[in-house]
């Protein structure tokens, strides 16, 4: 019986130790993902408007890219950097018409290093954590036909835990739902007006997770 239990340990801990193999120092890995979210809303009403009816319909659409490419200095730890390019389209339309369906189009960049951790739990699944900050730019549009176009400069921080699936060494599938994240972006608008220019920075702190940050990616890993 004790013989048995030995036999049974070292094979267990030999399993354990194969399920563990890190992802080696020089591995370089490059990656990233394609996004796409959209919403609508829409509301009908027979009565409550000037004794009439009234329809409105909003959508709002969202485009994602984020290249990304990275290198192991140690086991299980790469740093890389990475790049990040959304556009938000809003539509916006009412009947009775007041001025016709609205467009409304912002765009965000970022771009900056990181640092990431992989646990591999196993040859093909494991946990990551990542850490990384930089640049970032955005253009707002008017709220409305004669408002101000705006325009934000400033930088990122942000830690981000995943998930990665691995079917095969050199390919990794990689999942996220959220993190913290910080910025700092002063804001100012994106052409001279005849009130004077203005300066002003916002700044926000938040953990953010959930479905609706859902975020996919695939990663190659050349030298593994």
């Amino acid at each position: 019986m004790k013989k048995s239990f030995s036999i049974f340990l070292l094979c267990a801990t030999a399993s354990i130790a194969h399920a563990q193999s890190p992802i080696k120092a020089g591995t370089v890995a490059l990656g990233g993902s394609i996004n796409y979210s959209h919403s609508s809303d829409e509301v009908n009403s027979n009565t409550g408007y000037r004794n009439g009816s009234y329809s409105s319909s909003y959508s709002n659409n969202i485009l994602s890219l984020s290249p990304e490419a990275s290198y192991f200095v140690a086991d299980n730890i790469s740093i890389g950097l990475s790049l990040n390019y959304s556009i938000q389209e809003i539509s916006f339309s009412s009947s009775p018409n007041f001025g016709g369906t609205s467009y409304r189009d912002a765009t965000s960049f970022r771009i900056g290093p990181f640092v990431r951790y992989y646990k591999m739990l196993t040859d093909q699944f494991g946990f990551t954590g990542t850490l990384g900050a930089g640049y970032e730019h955005d253009k707002q549009p008017g709220q409305t036909n004669n408002s101000v176009a705006l325009k934000s400069n400033g930088f990122y921080a942000a830690l981000t835990p995943g998930f990665i699936f691995l079917p095969i060494p050199k390919l990794g599938i990689g999942a996220s739902v959220g993190g913290l994240g910080y910025t700092r972006l002063n804001v100012e608008p994106e052409t001279s007006t005849t009130n004077g220019s203005y300066t002003q920075t916002n700044s926000t702190f938040g953990a953010s997770f959930g479905l609706a940050q859902l975020t996919f990616s695939g990663t190659y890993f050349f030298g593994r």
